[in-house]
Parts: C-alpha cells; sequence; structure tokens
C-alpha cells in the first residue's frame, strides 16, 4: 500500500480480529503512508464485509475438501505421530504435512474459487466485489440496487446521511 497521491489520509477498517495489529503497533509503517487504522465493531464482519461471507466460505470450503481428502491419505498410509504423552498414553494425532503442504493448499484453494463462475460467467470474486460496493457493476456503473440487501436497508433507513448529512452523536 502506498500513500495517495493527494496526500489524502487514508483509513484502513479491520475486522475484530485479534490477531491484527493495532495502530500503535505499526504507527511507523502507517505514517509512512497516511493512514490510521480502524476496526468493525463485533460481531459485524457479515454486515461489513460481505465478501468475507462469500468469497471466503467459498474457499474455506476448497480448504476443508483437500484438507480433508489429506487427512484420509494420512490415515491410510498410517502416518501417525506416534508420540507418548506424559501419562504414558498415545496422543493418536495424525503427522503434520508441513508448511509446504499448507503454502500450497492455500494457493490452490484460491486458485480454485478464482476459477469459479456464476451462471453468467461472472467470477466469484468480481461478484462479491460488485455487491460490496467496492467494484462498478456490470454496466461500468455504480449503484445502491448492486449491494447486498441489509446493505440497502442500512442506506434506505439513514438515506440523508448516506447522502452526505452529517451524523450528530448523544453527548
Amino acid at each position: 500500500m502506498r500513500a495517495d497521491v493527494r496526500g489524502r489520509k487514508k483509513t484502513i477498517y479491520l475486522d475484530n480480529c485479534s490477531g491484527h495489529l493495532g495502530a500503535d503497533e505499526c504507527r511507523d509503517e502507517l505514517g509512512a503512508i497516511n493512514s490510521d487504522l480502524s476496526f468493525f465493531p463485533p460481531n459485524a464482519t457479515d454486515l461489513c464485509q460481505p465478501a468475507d461471507s462469500f468469497v471466503i466460505s467459498k474457499i474455506k470450503d476448497a480448504w476443508k475438501a483437500k484438507w480433508n481428502e489429506k487427512k484420509l491419505e494420512l490415515i491410510q498410509d498410517n502416518n501417525w505421530q506416534n508420540k507418548v504423552r506424559k501419562n504414558g498414553s498415545w496422543s493418536g494425532k495424525l503427522q503434520n504435512p508441513g508448511k509446504k503442504f499448507f503454502l500450497q493448499l492455500a494457493a490452490d484453494s484460491v486458485k480454485a474459487v478464482n476459477l469459479q463462475k456464476d451462471k453468467n460467467g461472472m467470477s466469484y470474486a468480481r461478484k462479491a466485489m460488485i455487491r460490496c460496493g467496492l467494484s462498478l457493476g456490470i454496466d461500468g456503473t455504480w449503484t445502491v440496487e448492486q449491494l447486498y440487501p441489509h446493505l440497502q436497508e442500512i442506506i434506505a433507513k439513514h438515506r440523508a446521511h448516506f447522502e452526505g448529512d452529517p451524523v450528530e452523536t448523544a453527548k
């Protein structure tokens, strides 16, 4: 990511995943690109990030299918850790296939989803961008109607604010 060519400050929105860094932990990097971090409210991912519940769920499905195949292969090949626990019993865990396997699994899962198309030939990734309002529609325009229905409802409920009226906060 780079600083805005016109010098405008950027806001980077993140979900509330505990693994994300806070702004204080990456102050120098944010300063270099003239940006701040903001976090979505808890449990708002499906509302604020519809792509998460659409494209990412498809990636997870592809991941699970391939990972389950690998686990069956490990079982059939009798690839167990064979480690003894402190209490003397066997762990019964499968051997870890390693970083290379999981990196390839991630790449293959994303590639599989990128190749998927809807009945009109549009990729799911492009469709998600349109439905989230992050891309122009098929006709090259942006409209509220391209958004997911729950986002359309929020706009309808707060039309004046959507059109630019400031939001007053209670004191």
